[in-house]
């Protein structure tokens, strides 16, 4: 209500249009990666633990929780700051006196520098259902090979660079630590060196049988993309000419999630790219 305490704050919040909001079109567009069975997990919560009658104004304070609050709850001011696992420069620290935000790793936050907090090392599909974007550096995902069942993991990064079949450990790192690029890719490429042949290629296959199992490939998706924008913006220009909000929404939510495809089925390319580097040059080291 605007004369609450907490209007001026909860109004000032721009929230995600998260998965969970979408509809079947858009859930549709995920072409049946593991999101769109997972898009509800919170509203499922909602609804069976807190019987709660999911209404726009409990979806609201839903997402706004979701992706928002910290583990002791929303606090304003906390909850501008953006997540960066590769930048992180700041933690909330609770201690018997309050909650605190304190500066981590080596350098000073200078003035002007903008703040990183670490929203947890979640697999990239945690990311975008809980808060709606898929992270920069270090991006973690994962995938099923239907042909074996087996379970695959990667860490995408920059220039290339790819972490595969990370260990527990080598994720415990990333998330612990404080250090440059240039330190993040060398731990990534030492990682990726270490694997043998054998598992490069398990690797490699597993990626070109899920990629030949979606629907489009991604060229085709990314021309889909560009027609789908050029519709959205026609879209927004005859809005007062009797288009309504709720379709400029569908068609958003219907764009989010062929970013986020694309997102996915670039970083698999990737990966598998650069497992074959990794392949060559093991064979090329073992003949010399």
């Amino acid at each position: 209500k605007s004369d609450s305490l907490w209007y001026p704050y909860l109004d000032h919040i721009e929230l995600p249009r998260l998965a969970a909001m979408w509809d079947s079109t858009a859930l549709a567009e995920l072409q049946g990666l593991p999101l769109a069975q997972d898009a509800n997990r919170h509203i499922r919560w909602f609804t069976q633990s807190c019987k709660g009658v999911l209404d726009e104004a409990a979806l609201t304070a839903l997402v706004s929780f979701v992706s928002r609050a910290s583990e002791v709850g929303m606090i304003p001011i906390y909850d501008l700051l953006n997540h960066h696992n590769g930048k992180r420069n700041a933690k909330l620290y609770i201690r018997e006196e309050g909650v605190q935000l304190l500066a981590v790793g080596s350098d000073n936050i200078q003035q002007g520098e903008e703040i990183y907090l670490s929203y947890g090392l979640k697999a990239a599909s945690q990311i975008y259902r809980d808060y709606g974007f898929v992270e920069e550096w270090p991006t973690v995902w994962n995938f099923r090979d239907s042909s074996t069942s087996d379970n695959f993991a990667f860490v995408q990064l920059f220039h290339g660079i790819v972490a595969i079949n990370p260990s527990a450990d080598y994720l415990k790192s990333i998330w612990n630590s404080n250090v440059s690029q240039l330190q993040y890719e060398t731990e990534a490429r030492v990682h990726t060196e270490s694997l043998s042949v054998y598992d490069l290629e398990r690797f490699a296959q597993a990626v070109n049988n899920h990629l030949d199992e979606f629907q489009s490939t991604l060229e085709e998706d990314r021309v889909l993309l560009s027609g789908k924008e050029s519709l959205l913006a026609e879209q927004r220009l005859i809005l007062n000419n009797g288009d309504t909000d709720t379709s400029i929404a569908i068609a958003e939510d219907v764009i989010s999630a062929i970013h986020y495809r694309i997102a996915f089925k670039s970083a698999l390319t990737s990966s598998f790219l650069y497992a074959e580097a990794m392949i060559r040059k093991n064979i090329e080291s073992q003949e010399l």
